[in-house]
């Protein structure tokens, strides 16, 4: 059964059983009163005046009081259940507007469409928290299909570039030397194919699973992703300063952010420069002596592959600080850039310690 139906009887059976109850009460009182005047009445032996013809009087003359009160009865019922009906419908109309947003939803996949919202009620707040989870759905739907967008076009030049030194070999006229040198192109191409889809992936990532998150000596992970980034980049040189933090998360995502800043900090550092690494209260400074960033990229460079100007000829997807930031947002973090004092980079990420 519907709800406004079941509201409408419950309205009408509440309804109907107070009219019953002051129609049955009535009908005991009327009629004690009729007894009492035919008893007081009946006779007129004793009395010098006839008695009064009142509504008393009349009512002693009436046989059966039954059938006007079951009529009451009755009409009253169905009245009830009228307004009762009118009144569910009014009190759900806000139901019917969220089941046919629903189904419009549904049906076309369109997560724009929104229900207009008034009062303070709960069916109210319903509607409310509807809108809240298509504005979250729509952002993240929004979300894959830019990250898809930008794979494909990103994934489109080493494609080519792969295939094309793929059919130079195939057709096996080349000289030694340049069958080397498209030997080599080919294995560079599918190292940056790979690097470039595992990014992918994990941007693919919502959220962290809870079953992963653990208690995580952040100064002992630094450590460890310090000492493999000065084996990576061995002309550069990392001073390093940490204090004991932990901090609740997945180990291995809180590691590929801490890489993917000590090897960004290195990739732009001149030969032989040095990066600075701090840890203090949870907090992780990262600082190159670069050519540091222009005021014009630094509102982009947690975006998805943005690459600066400066920054194309070097190697890379554009997709590492956008991977720190996804990390750091999962794990409640922050994290930001921003110019050094005296030149360079300085990278901020701050995690909750605890």
């Amino acid at each position: 059964m519907k709800l406004r139906w079941r509201l409408a009887m419950a309205s009408a059976l509440a309804a109907a059983v107070s009219v019953i109850v002051v129609i049955v009460a009535a009908y005991f009182i009327t009629c004690r009163r009729v007894e009492w005047a035919r008893d007081h009445y009946g006779t007129y032996e004793g009395y010098g005046d006839p008695p009064p013809r009142g509504v008393l009087a009349a009512l002693a003359d009436v046989d059966d009081l039954g059938w006007p009160f079951v009529a009451v009865a009755v009409g009253g019922l169905v009245l009830s259940g009228a307004l009762g009906w009118l009144a569910a419908r009014a009190a759900l109309r806000p139901v019917n507007a969220l089941k046919d947003a629903a189904g419009r939803v549904t049906t076309t996949r369109d997560l724009t469409t929104r229900i207009q919202v008034s009062g303070d009620d709960e069916l109210s707040s319903l509607a409310r928290s509807f809108n809240a989870m298509l504005d979250a759905l729509e952002r993240s739907a929004k979300s894959q299909k830019r990250l898809v967008a930008d794979a494909s076009h990103e994934l489109r030049t080493p494609l080519t570039a792969v295939r094309t030194n793929v059919e130079l070999l195939i057709r096996g006229n080349l000289p030694p030397e340049d069958r080397d040198e498209a030997s080599r192109a080919v294995m560079s191409g599918l190292e940056e194919l790979t690097a470039l889809v595992a990014d992918v992936v994990e941007l693919a990532r919502d959220e962290e699973p809870a079953v992963l998150v653990e208690r995580v000596r952040f100064d002992e992970l630094v450590s460890r992703e310090v000492a493999r980034a000065a084996r990576h980049w061995p002309a550069t040189e990392y001073a390093v300063s940490v204090e004991p933090a932990v901090v609740r998360g997945v180990p291995d995502r809180l590691a590929r952010a801490v890489a993917n800043l000590l090897d960004n900090a290195a990739k732009y550092s001149p030969r032989g420069g040095r990066v600075e690494v701090s840890l203090q209260d949870g907090v992780l400074t990262v600082r190159d002596h670069g050519p540091g960033i222009s005021t014009d990229d630094l509102p982009h460079v947690f975006d998805r592959f943005y690459r600066a100007p400066s920054a194309r000829a070097l190697p890379g997807s554009g997709l590492g600080l956008a991977i720190v930031g996804q990390v750091v947002d999962s794990h409640g973090g922050s994290v930001s850039a921003g110019p050094a004092p005296g030149g360079g980079t300085l990278v901020r990420l701050a995690l909750p310690v605890g």
